[in-house]
């Protein structure tokens, strides 16, 4: 049961670093595109949440009864695409 909560653990700890790196580079992409700095640092932040929660909804989603409950999993799925969706369309301006 640890070494489960240890793996587990350790790739959330993973896909922080990697949304991290994504949201700088969304950031820089959407400021080379024409986009001032307020909004593109916000995209960027967007872009950090949506990823952030698709990744724990996946997580919570591969073994339900240690981790999360189906609903719980559904809710972080639909703000995800929402903060994605908001990500893209803020840093488009």
């Amino acid at each position: 049961m640890q070494d489960g909560l240890i793996t587990v653990g350790g790739a959330f700890v993973l896909l922080l670093l990697a949304s991290n790196a994504l949201r700088q580079l969304f950031a820089r992409h959407a400021r080379e595109q024409g986009a001032d700095m307020a909004a593109a640092g916000t995209a960027g932040w967007l872009g950090f949440f949506g990823v952030l929660f698709l990744g724990s909804a996946a997580l919570g989603v591969l073994n339900l009864s240690k981790f999360l409950n189906l609903a719980l999993s559904s809710t972080l799925l639909v703000f995800g695409l929402a903060a994605l969706a908001g990500a893209f369309l803020i840093g488009r301006r």
